[in-house]
C-alpha cells in the first residue's frame, strides 16, 4: 500500500470518527500541503465517501441515518435533483436570507454552497438542518436556523402553528420550496398534508423572492390538497424531462421557467 492510500485511510477514519474535518487540520496532521489534501478528498468523494465543502469536507454517512421512505426519495431522480441544485444556487447572493424549506431536491441544494458567503438560513427540514450544521462546522460565515413544530417521519419535515408561526416572523430575501406534486391543468402547487401547506404558505408570504423546485416527475405527480397558486413563484427550475405542453403552460402563465 503506497503512501497517499494510507493518508486516505486515515482520512476516511477521522471522518467517520468526526463526521466533518477542514483541509488546514488535514495538511498540518499529515504534514502535507493543502492542495495534497483536496486531490484526497477529491478521490474519496468519487469514492462516494464524502462530499466536499467550502474550507473541508462531511461524510455521507447520513444516508444511513433517516427513514426508509425519505431514503428512496433521495435516490429517486438523483441526477436531475443534483442537476436542478447546481442552478438554483446561483439565485442566492452573498449576504442573503435563504428559507430552504424541505424535500430531497432542496436538501441537494446544500452541498452546493461553497462560494456562497455570510448566509442566513433557515429551514422546515430536520435533513437539511443537519447537513447545514455540518456544513457550519468548518465555517464562520454561515448561520442556521430551524423551526420548531411537530416532525412529519416520513418527510422528517417539521409541520404545524410552531412551524408556521416562525416563518411569519422571517423577512427572506429567497426562498426554495420543494414539491409534493403539481397540478398544471389548475395551474397550483399540491401536498398530501393541510399542516405542511399551511407551512408552505407562510414560507412563500415573508420570502421576496420564491424559487420553486421540481423535478420533471413531480408535474405527474397527483396529491389533494392545493397550497398555493403557481404564479407566486417567480421561477420555476426543472430538468429536461418536462413534457413540452407542460412547460408551454407554465410560460402561459407568466412564469419563468428554467430546464436543465
Amino acid at each position: 500500500m503506497d503512501v497517499p492510500e494510507k493518508r486516505r485511510l486515515e482520512i476516511k477514519k477521522i471522518i467517520t470518527e468526526n463526521e466533518s474535518i477542514s483541509v488546514s487540520n488535514l495538511s498540518k496532521l499529515f504534514n502535507v500541503s493543502e492542495i495534497t489534501v483536496r486531490r484526497d478528498l477529491q478521490k474519496l468523494e468519487k469514492d462516494g465517501f464524502l462530499d466536499k465543502v467550502h474550507g473541508g469536507a462531511i461524510a455521507r454517512s447520513f444516508k444511513t441515518e433517516y427513514d426508509p421512505v425519505y431514503l428512496e426519495d433521495i435516490k429517486l431522480n438523483k441526477d436531475k435533483k443534483e442537476i436542478i441544485a447546481k442552478e438554483a444556487v446561483t439565485e442566492i447572493n452573498d449576504g442573503d436570507a435563504v428559507i430552504i424549506e424541505s424535500g430531497t431536491t432542496c436538501l441537494e441544494l446544500v452541498y452546493n454552497l461553497a462560494n456562497k458567503r455570510n448566509l442566513a438560513i433557515f429551514t422546515a427540514s430536520v435533513p437539511i438542518a443537519y447537513e447545514l450544521w455540518k456544513v457550519s462546522l468548518n465555517r464562520n460565515d454561515l448561520e442556521v436556523n430551524i423551526c420548531g413544530g411537530l416532525i412529519e417521519a416520513k418527510s422528517n419535515t417539521l409541520i404545524g402553528s410552531q412551524a408556521t408561526q416562525f416563518f411569519q416572523n422571517i423577512n427572506a430575501d429567497i426562498a426554495f420550496i420543494g414539491a409534493v406534486a403539481i397540478s398544471i391543468d389548475k395551474g397550483i402547487l399540491t401536498t398530501h398534508s393541510q399542516m405542511d401547506a399551511d407551512v408552505i404558505r407562510s414560507i412563500a408570504n415573508n420570502s421576496k423572492r420564491k424559487i420553486l423546485l421540481a423535478d420533471s416527475s413531480k408535474f405527474k405527480n397527483r396529491a389533494h390538497i392545493s397550497i398555493l397558486p403557481l404564479t407566486i413563484f417567480n421561477k420555476i427550475i426543472t430538468d429536461t424531462g418536462i413534457d413540452k405542453d407542460v412547460a408551454d403552460k407554465i410560460i402561459n402563465l407568466g412564469i419563468e421557467l428554467k430546464i436543465v
